[in-house]
């Protein structure tokens, strides 16, 4: 009987593929899972993709309150109760000044500037006490643009009662009531006296006894200008005061500039315009003759613009405005002004606008005029042409010559 022989295979070979079938079916089973997950990632994708944002969970949204300005409406203000700061009693004040300015001084002064209508006045407060209750200092009505004249101004002194401000001009007699009765902190006691004689109506003297506002010895060109007005240039510039008194700086409140008015101890003023730099001492202190106020320049800081020329605008007044210069003595000159010319007339030797001023001091001229103390503007110089020397008269100080 012939032999079966069985093919018997190698050792470990069902085992293994036993293992391998094993392991193909778990990457057949990781490959699935692969392909679930990715379907639901791809499907989560889709789903934020076209979900609008308002389905998304609230918390999901969620950011600190500084990470973004905030959309939520804001309430509007309400209507019925509106929160206004309160007015100062410095702008209360100043409002007033020029309220009884224009009521009290417009007419004039549209007649005087030749205008319709004025511009609004412009008001200094130079001191006021703690209380707030007192206040003085000045105003000042701008010229229209392109005018070269004298501001009309002035100084005002008020007291703040329960009914608002009480203001009152000077040259009215409610200045005087009020300075009276002002606190030393507002109106000191050496500044009542001359403020006084300032506000009062008593005859101005027409032999002044000052000298011309600049350096003795030197000769200034005297210059035709507006009505009641001087002007004066030459020498090194420096305007100086022509005698003593209290100072004031009106219109502007910068550093060196501004309308200088300086009223002298018999109720006096003086008037300088056009100047520039301007003295820095505080206003209502006591200047001695000779004391720089500034200088020659061309500057209006009033108002009016730029001045066409170079010169210091000089007049002469009290409270109630400024005055012709016709027969003023003051730096041994009698000053006339006519409709006709302005000149200066000294020993019979006349000087007409354009020519040279010499300065001889607070000295009156010689021979001493009479003349009234309203001049007719009608009344005409004496003939004759100008002249710009003044012979065989000594200068004052003496002089390397001795004689002009």
């Amino acid at each position: 009987m012939p032999r079966t022989h069985r093919r018997q295979g190698r050792p470990g070979t069902p085992r293994r593929r036993r293992l391998t079938a094993s392991l193909g079916d778990r990457i057949s089973a990781l490959g699935g899972v692969v392909v679930v997950a990715v379907g639901l990632a791809l499907a989560a994708i889709v789903e934020q993709a076209v979900m609008p944002p308002a389905s998304r969970h609230p918390v999901a949204d969620r950011r600190p309150v500084h990470a973004g300005r905030s959309h939520r409406p804001r309430p509007a203000p309400s209507r019925s109760s509106p929160s206004r700061a309160p007015v100062s009693p410095a702008v209360q004040l100043s409002k007033k000044v020029e309220t009884v300015v224009l009521a009290e001084r417009s007419h004039a002064v549209r007649q005087d500037y030749g205008v319709g209508t004025l511009s609004a006045p412009i008001v200094r407060l130079s001191r006021m006490d703690h209380a707030r209750t007192w206040a003085f200092g000045t105003e000042t009505i701008p010229p229209p643009r392109g005018m070269a004249v004298m501001p009309e101004s002035s100084l005002y002194v008020a007291q703040r009662t329960g009914a608002g401000w009480q203001v009152a001009l000077a040259g009215t007699p409610r200045f005087t009531a009020l300075l009276r009765k002002a606190p030393a902190s507002v109106v000191p006691a050496g500044e009542r006296p001359v403020l006084e004689k300032f506000s009062g109506t008593a005859d101005t003297p027409l032999d002044t006894g000052l000298m011309l506002p600049w350096g003795v010895g030197q000769s200034w060109t005297l210059l035709a200008t507006d009505k009641g007005v001087s002007g004066f240039d030459g020498g090194d510039g420096r305007v100086l005061a022509p005698g003593d008194g209290r100072i004031y700086r009106l219109c502007s409140s910068a550093a060196g500039h501004g309308l200088v008015l300086l009223i002298h101890p018999n109720g006096l003023a003086t008037q300088y315009y056009q100047l520039s730099d301007v003295t820095k001492v505080r206003d209502g202190s006591l200047v001695k003759r000779g004391d720089y106020l500034g200088r020659t320049g061309t500057e209006q800081p009033c108002g009016g613009g730029e001045a066409p020329q170079r010169m210091v605008r000089f007049a002469i007044g009290d409270a109630t405005g400024t005055m012709r210069l016709d027969h003023f003595q003051l730096g041994g000159w009698t000053l006339r002004e006519t409709a006709a010319a302005t000149f200066a007339e000294r020993a019979g030797v006349r000087v007409d606008a354009g020519n040279p001023l010499l300065n001889f001091g607070a000295v009156s001229a010689s021979p001493t005029p009479a003349p009234s103390k309203s001049p007719s503007p009608s009344r005409t110089p004496k003939p004759g042409g100008p002249s710009t020397r003044v012979p065989n008269v000594p200068l004052p100080g003496g002089s390397p010559d001795g004689v002009l």
